[in-house]
């Protein structure tokens, strides 16, 4: 007997004439392709050729594997396992990959082909591009998780405004009473009462700090954000002086990699590097000599990832996951003051902009603050690249007076500045003459032209 191959069974299934059966493939936006149990390809409809990228005769001969990335070629033989032991695959939401390398998501439905005496000699599978689909459900996901998130926040905000109001006045009438009694009654306390009043005033300050410190945090976290280009260089040179010029007797010294620019709103992102900064500050106060360093690294997940690093009291790696919390410390109030909320502000406030934040240190080695940013455009001292981005960022700050044409034509400029040095001025002419300076001209002689100039000279490449 004749062994039955996947092409005799093809040209009819299931009663249905050859013709209206090759028809019906044929017409299918899906991807319709029949593979020996062995996974090799023996039919390739015009919607596999679409969807895939490859000609019928590219495709037929070949293992069904070519179709998958990498990291899911061992899909292929459990699915076709499960084909032998009679299983049905409906709607299975995976990954394939395109002849150009591309990846993106399918649904797929396998089932068998089985010869005339029913025995399994194939599988036909049908697969389709859900891309689209799997955007909005992610996007749909986001909206829900972001309306939690609101409300989360929202009732986090009412609970802590009702600590506020419920606890600050007895507070104050706790610290404003025990400070009558020390004025008042001082003699008549003795020395061991007089060290009792002032434990209940020093207790009812540290209260209301704490207080304070969850208004803040709650703030923080509905504040509105206003993106721009900021130097986080300048930002935390400014800091550095300040910070001198409190303790001019300490010997520290900083290192600030220059330019790291960034976009990002400039009061919240200010905030988390004078936390982290001050922080370096705070626990270094013990060394002789100092060093703080400031700089920008890579990271695979985000544009932006900068760190501050010290060589101060470190911390036990074991116990990182804590540092973040709010009111989580480390070390003894007695050794290094402070409330536990400012890095807890920093973890918000970097995560409001896309980014996330860990630590690195040990005990007495010093530690290192990293945090990243999901910034639209960097302006990395590394390289051209970078500058480029900025370049095009400081032009669509300024051109909302252009209308944002004039932010375009400036990212025109800006990607001519391979002429380096003085390249930038001649490079921003030749946008502006192109373009959307003339879109611009409704704030007169060159509101826009001016400020994509602006931008440009700010960005020398």
């Amino acid at each position: 007997m004749a062994q039955t191959t996947i092409q005799d069974i093809l040209p009819a299934s299931g009663g249905i004439p050859a013709q209206l059966f090759a028809a019906l493939i044929s017409a299918s936006d899906d991807a319709i392709v029949a593979k020996s149990l062995a996974g090799v390809i023996a039919s390739w409809n015009p919607g596999a050729m679409r969807l895939y990228g490859y000609t019928s005769d590219e495709a037929i001969g070949q293992p069904m594997t070519m179709l998958c990335p990498p990291e899911r070629q061992d899909e292929i033989a459990d699915i076709l396992t499960k084909i032998r032991n009679g299983e049905r695959i409906s709607h299975y939401e995976t990954i394939r990959q395109r002849k150009d390398g591309t990846t993106f998501s399918v649904s797929v439905s396998v089932s068998c082909i089985n010869d005339e005496y029913g025995n399994t000699i194939g599988a036909a599978s049908i697969a389709r591009d859900i891309t689209e689909q799997k955007q909005v459900r992610t996007a749909e996901g986001l909206a829900q998780r972001n309306l939690d998130i609101e409300r989360a926040n929202q009732k986090l905000t009412d609970f802590t405004y009702l600590i506020s109001h419920d606890l600050s006045s007895p507070l104050r009438a706790l610290a404003f009473y025990s400070g009558l009694l020390m004025e008042e009654c001082a003699d008549d306390l003795g020395e061991n009462g007089r060290g009792y009043a002032e434990r209940i005033a020093t207790v009812s300050e540290q209260m209301s700090t704490l207080i304070e410190n969850l208004v803040l945090l709650s703030d923080l976290a509905r504040a509105s954000m206003y993106l721009q280009t900021v130097d986080l260089s300048a930002e935390v040179d400014d800091i550095a002086r300040d910070l001198q010029s409190e303790e001019p007797g300490r010997d520290v010294q900083f290192i600030i990699q220059r330019p790291v620019r960034v976009r990002a709103d400039r009061t919240l992102i200010r905030t988390v590097l004078q936390n982290l900064v001050g922080n370096a500050w705070k626990f270094t106060s013990h060394r002789d000599t100092a060093l703080i360093e400031f700089g920008m690294t890579s990271t695979g997940d985000a544009p932006v990832c900068c760190y501050v690093r010290d060589n101060g009291a470190g911390f036990d790696p074991l116990y990182a996951s804590k540092l973040f919390r709010p009111f989580q410390r480390l070390h003894a109030t007695s050794e290094f003051p402070g409330t536990g909320i400012g890095l807890a502000s920093v973890k918000q406030l970097v995560e409001r902009h896309g980014g996330r934040v860990w630590a690195e240190g040990k005990v007495n080695g010093g530690a290192t603050m990293y945090f990243t940013l999901n910034a639209e455009e960097t302006d990395r001292a590394a390289g051209p690249a970078g500058a480029a981005g900025a370049a095009g960022a400081a032009g669509a700050a300024g051109a909302a007076g252009a209308a944002g044409a004039a932010g375009a034509a400036g990212a025109a400029g800006a990607a001519g500045p391979a002429g380096e040095a003085g390249a930038a001025g001649p490079a921003g002419p030749a946008g502006a003459a192109g373009a959307a300076g003339p879109a611009g001209p409704a704030g007169a002689a060159g509101a826009a032209g001016p400020v994509g100039a602006a931008a440009l000279s700010r960005h020398p490449r």
